[in-house]
């Protein structure tokens, strides 16, 4: 997708007032952000020659063990040059190529999980210029199949994996920017995929993010429309279809989503990054899929993306955004709104990388518990990685979601929920103990154990 360039932006002066006038002494206990300089990471191939044979224009990026050696690696999906990169990490922050695969068509987005029953990670790519996904079966090793293709609708952007319809395997979804739609293939479990559904959603689909939106069982969808610049829930049948919710207006162009649980309330909220107010938009939910109104966070300029995670360690959800066009100071950022745990964020602290981040992956890679930060650069042939040097949080008992000491049958069926792609990590990161950014039937039987018995005591 070529970037989009719009006339002048509108003035966020009042939305940085709006942030500037909550009061400093609510952050004072707040624990400081801490990131090494970022280390920039070619997309190589090896000795490839730039504007020829390396890779280039990541547009977007996402985590997992591709290699099966304790560390999560790094795939992105190269809009310039028709591939995905995978760099396999050290377990010290470090990323190295591994493997370059062809996928023609315009990759946009990417997404990874397990396909097919085994113990691999495979991966799903968006192709907006061919309107389909394609699927690399992971060989294990860093290494994946050709492309396996399916047509979805027109220009697909955004695409997850999550289970749609209750039966423990991963569905794929796109957000067809031109189409006016979102597309769903059902997964068979052996790492097929089923016929189309479509679902109408005018006014141009972009970024999209999977969780419970209302009180029901069945998987939601939190899609940002880029043309009308409004948020709208898709609040899912159980079948891979959905019905249209309530849209809520945000700030031009929204392109990337998050959600989580910013307010500590139980129920999903959602974080929108508005590319043309520079902005990220903050929409509290009411539990029934309805939002309050958009509190906007000045960042960097152009933001694409936005990640949640608990960048501090302080238990309570963060914000980071992508932002193409920088500051004044720097070329490329992130920008990292620390939450205060009520719904509000303290003011962006921004962080340099490498020239026009697009995508934004939290991820942890050297396995201490504290995400670190990588983007996919659109206007370099790289990726920037940040390594959080904060202070890493107190292990938690695996499962115990609110911090009580134990593990209950709530936060048990919570865990389930996360590892079926039916609720987001942030719900409860104790969870996600070898901070893979997933939840393991390893993961779920510690938890049961820990129910049964007690969590145990840090340090003994």
């Amino acid at each position: 997708m070529t970037r989009n360039r719009r006339g002048e932006r509108a003035s966020l002066a009042w939305a940085a007032l709006a942030v500037l006038a909550i009061a400093v002494v609510a952050y004072a206990g707040i624990p400081p952000l801490s990131f090494a300089p970022f280390e920039s990471v070619s997309l190589g191939p090896p000795d490839c020659e730039p504007g020829v044979t390396c890779s280039e224009g990541a547009l977007e990026s996402t985590a997992g063990d591709f290699n099966d050696d304790g560390n999560l690696d790094i795939a992105t999906a190269n809009n310039g040059s028709d591939d995905v990169t995978v760099l396999l990490g050290d377990g010290d922050s470090g990323l190295e190529w591994n493997f370059t695969a062809a996928v023609a068509g315009g990759p946009a987005g990417i997404a990874s999980g397990n396909l097919d029953g085994g113990l691999v990670i495979d991966l799903v790519v968006s192709k907006e210029l061919d309107n389909q996904i394609g699927v690399l079966l992971g060989n294990g090793d860093g290494s994946f199949d050709d492309e396996v293709t399916y047509d979805m609708g027109v220009a697909p952007q955004a695409v997850i994996l999550a289970d749609f319809d209750g039966d423990a395997i991963l569905d794929v979804a796109t957000a067809d920017l031109f189409g006016e739609s979102v597309s769903v293939r059902l997964g068979v479990g052996d790492g097929t995929f089923g016929e189309l559904l479509t679902t109408a959603v005018p006014g141009g689909p972009y970024g999209m993010a999977a969780g419970l939106l209302d009180a029901g069982d069945d998987l939601d969808l939190a899609v940002s429309l880029y043309d009308d610049s409004q948020l709208i829930p898709l609040l899912g049948n159980g079948d891979g279809t959905f019905d249209l919710g309530e849209p809520v207006d945000v700030d031009d162009s929204p392109r990337g989503v998050a959600l989580g649980d910013f307010n500590d309330d139980g129920d999903t909220d959602v974080a929108v990054a508005t590319e043309s107010f520079d902005s990220v938009d903050v929409l509290i939910g009411n539990g029934d899929a309805t939002f309050e109104l958009p509190v906007p966070y000045a960042v960097g300029g152009f933001p694409e993306s936005v990640a949640a995670a608990d960048y501090n360690g302080d238990g309570i959800v963060d914000l980071a955004s992508a932002d193409s066009f920088g500051t004044i100071d720097f070329d490329g950022t992130v920008s990292v709104l620390v939450g205060v745990g009520d719904g509000t964020f303290a003011d962006a602290e921004q962080f340099e990388v490498d020239p026009g981040p697009f995508g934004i992956t939290a991820a942890d890679l050297n396995n201490d518990r504290l995400p670190d930060l990588v983007t996919a650069n659109i206007d370099g042939d790289t990726v920037s990685v940040l390594d959080n040097t904060g202070t890493p949080p107190i292990p938690a008992c695996v499962g115990d979601c609110n911090g009580n000491g134990t593990v209950e049958i709530n936060e048990l069926i919570t865990g389930v929920n996360i590892a079926l792609g039916q609720a987001p990590l942030s719900s409860c990161p104790s969870f996600d103990a070898n901070g893979d950014g997933m939840v393991g039937i390893n993961e779920l039987i510690t938890a049961v154990n820990n129910a049964l018995t007690s969590c145990p005591v840090p340090g003994v």
